[in-house]
Order: structure tokens, then C-alpha cells, then sequence
């Protein structure tokens, strides 16, 4: 018999011996494996080199590589027409057939100019390089004069020729007034002049400084016969002598400060510009800049061609109208800013009816917004507005008596085709039905179609009975006013309802149409 020792020694040589085997064995695997992970990576990697070959081959046949290089070309364009100024460069990177399409000189044509960026020297002559001879719009946006602006102008100024339309934007009054007298000059090809003040004019008692006066634009742009539209944006209109050949005019006057504006000043500046065919003027946000009445009560300006104008601010602007005589206009837009009030402004639609008395009789399109004009007003009036065919009134109150005076053959208005009536809280159902029907009925003007939105006392029967004889508009579309604006969902004009004492329907049905 073995020692016992002898016999344990033994086993743990067994042990060790079977440990070394296993060891091996694994070390033999795991060799194995590592030779069949190269594999797979070499696999992968020629995987991945397809898929960038399917990817590229993909790219050569996708909608934007097969496009002409014209549509590209036109397609960044509209892009640069869109305000993003870097749109030639971003393109530009993409793929190789972009960057061919993005060198079309009209690309380029957006020149944008900031002069608090980086070397805008720089940026406007590569801009100016690659456009190389068709027209440019350019657009300076100067909120510092700095060192570089002068240098940058007269680069642009050497390329005056090709000036299509030409933009300021400047927060400072005299660096803007800086900027245009050093364009005084020749422009035989601009035709779009836009002037955008941020610097805001207003003391104590309202009165404006000969410090507030804009650069002539009419001793600037004298020689540039192809100037036609104008726009001017600031708070205050002071000194603002407008090129003669300008055809279309906007105002914006916007700013928050308290001034007091004369009608003569927009006489003035109406008196100079006899080819002028449509005028714009908003203080659609100036709550405390007002108008006082024309210095000579008797001025009458006259402006034969003018055939559109849009005023919108407070009810004191359109006294604009008693002064100005426009036998050839066929659009009337007045759109009122004021708070609403318990007390509507009646006096605006006497305005209406001295403005009619006048002799501006000539009107196809008439638009009043938050405009109310008394029952015999608006009779009078129409009865004066023979070749009107679209009447539009937006929160300003028409009752049924009025409704039916343009019934009938022997009617006032009796080329009138088109309605549309919003958050009107007086007019019924009925009496617009009856006015569609006895259009019909008479063998007068046949109505185009009728428009009515958040009108309180139009029932849904009155709607049914309405699209028997027309055209009957109940939904606002992507690119109506009240939706753009928001008008009909800020619950302003809920407001103005509940104050003129239409709040509280007849019934709870009644009720909820006024605030769909």
C-alpha cells in the first residue's frame, strides 16, 4: 500500500497537467477566433466600402443631381430672394454638380452687405465678382458706421450701373443720411428704393426737429429714370422730398413715440409725385402719433393716376381724404388701429361721403376695417359708388336697411358682385339672402359670391339658403388676411363685439358662432 502523500502528489500532477491542456486548447481558440475577427473586419470593411458605392452611385441619380442646371440654378435663386444671404456659398458645398449650378451669376445677385460683420469689404466684392453683370439688389444693413463702411460703399457705388433696387437699413438717422448723400448719382437701372430708420423721434409736446430730417431721396436718385416703387419706414415723416417718377409709395410710420403729424406734410408730399398709382401709409402700431388737420382746410391735391391707396391707423388719418381729389381710383382701403371703444367713430364715415362729393367716384373695390359708418352714410354712399363690384368690411357694422337699398335692378351699387362680411354683428341672415335673391330675381348684376365669417346673427339655414343663389365663403384659407395676421384668434374683435353690446347673444347657439 502507497503512502497517502505519494498518492495526493500524484492526483495534483494529474491536475495540473489536465489545466495546462485546457490552457493550450483555449490559447489555440482564441487564435482561432482572432483570425476569424480579422475576417469579419475585413468583411466589414469591404461591406462599408459598397455601401459608399451605392451611396455615391444613389447620389448620381437622386431628383437633385438629374435636375437641369438651370432649375438648380433658378431654385437658389429663389432661395437668396428669401433673405438667406449665405444661400450661394451653403449650395455651393454640397456636391459638385450644385457647386457648377451655384456659379450662375444671378445667384449672386442678392448682395447683402452688414457692416458690424467681419470684413465686409471683403464679402461684397466676392459677391460683386461672382455676379459679374446682372442686375443686383443690394441691401446695407448699418447699425454702426464703422471704418470699413465708406471703403465698402464705393465699392458698391462703382457698380451704381447694375443697381436694380437698393435698401438701408440703419438704427441712426445721420448715418443713414450719410450713406445717402454719398449716392448721389446716375441710376439708370433701379427701379425699387426701400429706407428703414430704427431711431426713434419724440420730445415732450410732439413737435419734431429739423434733426429728424431724412436726406433728400428726390436730390439723391434724381438721375434714375426707372425708379417706381418707394418705401420709407421710420416713426416720423419730416423732409422727405420722394423722386417724381415714383408710381407706387409706402409709408410705414410705426414707432412708439408721442408725435403729431399735419396732413399737409402728406400733401406735400402727394403734391410732388403726379405719376403716383398706389399710395400705402400705416401707424398700424403708432397708438399716440396722431394727425392734425391740413393747415389750408381748402387745399385740394389732385392725383390723376392714382388708382389703389391703403391707409391704416387711427381715424384721425383718414381726414387725409378731404383734401385729395383721385378721379381714377378703383381700390379704397381703410383699416382702423383704434382700441375698441363703446362709442364707434361715426365721423369716419362722414370723411367717406366728403371724399365720394368730391368727385372720387370711380371705386370697383371698397374696404373698411373696424370703420363704422352710420345707416344713412352708407346709403349715401353708395348710392354715389355706381361701378363699385367688391365691397369687403371687416368688424365694421352694416345693418339690413342698408342691405336693401342695393336690391333690385334700379339699386345702388349695381355693378356689385362680391361681399365679405367678418365679425359683423348687426346684419341678419335674412336680409342677406333676400339681397343675393332679388339680384337674381331682377335680372341685375348676378352675384359672384358672398363671404361670411363670425357674423353673429347669420344662422346656419340663412347659409344653406345663401349658397342656392351664390358662392357661399365660410373658412379663412392659408393666405387670408385674418390668418396672417392672427386677427380673429386674439380675441381683440371679441372685445369690440362685447363693447358695441353684442356680447350676449340671443341664445346660447348664437353665442357660440361669435367666438368660432
Amino acid at each position: 500500500m502507497q503512502p497517502l502523500s505519494t498518492s495526493m502528489a500524484d492526483a495534483e500532477d494529474e491536475i495540473r497537467q489536465a489545466i495546462t491542456h485546457h490552457e493550450r486548447s483555449m490559447a489555440g481558440l482564441q487564435i482561432e477566433m482572432d483570425a476569424l475577427k480579422q475576417g469579419i473586419r475585413g468583411i466589414q470593411l469591404q461591406m462599408r466600402k459598397h455601401e459608399e458605392e451605392i451611396w455615391f452611385l444613389k447620389g448620381r441619380i437622386t431628383l437633385a443631381r438629374r435636375l437641369p442646371r438651370e432649375i438648380l440654378a433658378s431654385i437658389f435663386e429663389f432661395c437668396t430672394l428669401g433673405r438667406w444671404t449665405r444661400a450661394p456659398l451653403v449650395v455651393s458645398q454640397v456636391c459638385s454638380e450644385w457647386r457648377r449650378a451655384a456659379q450662375a451669376p444671378s445667384i449672386w445677385s442678392q448682395v447683402y452687405v452688414n457692416v458690424d460683420s467681419l470684413d465686409p469689404y471683403r464679402r461684397t466684392r466676392l459677391w460683386l465678382n461672382k455676379s459679374q453683370n446682372v442686375p443686383i439688389d443690394i441691401t446695407v444693413d448699418l447699425h454702426n458706421y464703422t471704418t470699413s463702411t465708406s471703403r465698402t460703399m464705393d465699392l458698391l457705388l462703382s457698380h451704381r450701373s447694375r443697381w436694380r433696387s437698393f435698401t438701408l437699413f440703419s438704427f441712426h438717422l445721420a448715418s443713414a443720411n450719410d450713406i445717402l448723400h454719398r449716392c448721389a448719382g446716375d441710376y439708370r437701372n433701379l427701379q425699387t428704393l426701400c429706407v428703414y430708420i430704427e431711431e426713434e423721434f419724440g420730445t415732450t409736446d410732439g413737435i419734431v426737429g429739423e434733426d429728424a430730417t431724412l436726406h433728400s431721396l428726390r436730390t439723391t436718385f434724381n438721375g434714375s429714370p426707372s425708379l417706381k416703387s418707394c418705401i420709407i419706414t421710420r416713426n416720423v415723416l419730416v423732409g422727405s422730398d420722394i423722386p417724381s417718377s415714383i408710381t407706387n409709395l409706402s409709408i410705414n410710420l410705426d414707432g412708439l413715440s408721442t408725435i403729431s403729424l399735419s396732413i399737409s406734410i402728406l400733401q406735400d408730399i402727394l403734391t410732388g409725385l403726379p405719376l403716383l398709382e398706389e399710395f400705402y401709409i400705416s401707424l398700424s402700431r403708432a397708438k399716440s402719433t396722431s394727425f392734425l388737420p391740413s393747415i389750408d382746410v381748402e387745399r385740394l391735391t389732385t392725383l390723376s393716376a392714382l388708382k389703389v391707396m391703403t391707409l391704416i391707423g387711427q381715424p384721425d388719418l383718414f381726414a387725409v381724404l378731404r383734401n385729395i381729389h383721385t378721379p381714377s381710383l378703383q381700390q379704397l382701403h381703410l383699416l382702423s388701429s383704434a382700441e375698441p371703444i363703446p362709442v364707434s367713430h361715426q365721423w369716419s364715415g362722414l370723411t367717406l361721403l366728403q371724399w365720394l362729393n368730391l368727385g372720387n367716384t370711380s371705386l370697383e373695390l371698397l374696404e373698411l376695417r373696424d370703420v363704422d359708418v352710420a345707416q344713412d352714410i352708407f346709403i349715401a354712399c353708395f348710392k354715389s359708388l355706381t361701378k363699385l363690384r367688391t365691397l369687403k368690411l371687416h368688424d365694421s357694422e352694416i345693418s339690413d336697411t342698408v342691405f336693401e337699398s342695393l336690391h333690385g335692378d334700379q339699386s345702388h351699387c349695381p355693378d356689385l358682385t362680391v361681399v365679405d362680411l367678418r365679425w359683423c354683428g348687426v346684419v341678419t341672415g335674412r336680409a342677406l339672402v333676400r339681397f343675393v335673391k332679388s339680384r337674381l330675381e331682377t335680372g341685375a348684376m348676378p352675384m359672384e359670391g358672398i363671404t361670411v365669417i363670425n357674423c353673429s346673427f347669420v344662422e346656419e339655414q340663412d347659409i344653406l339658403n345663401l349658397a342656392q343663389y351664390t358662392i357661399c365663403r365660410l373658412v379663412i384659407d392659408s393666405k387670408d388676411y385674418c390668418r396672417n395676421t392672427g386677427c380673429c384668434e386674439n380675441g381683440r374683435y371679441r372685445n369690440r363685439l362685447k363693447l358695441r353690446g353684442f356680447g350676449i347673444a340671443a341664445n346660447e347657439k348664437q353665442r357660440r358662432r361669435m367666438i368660432l
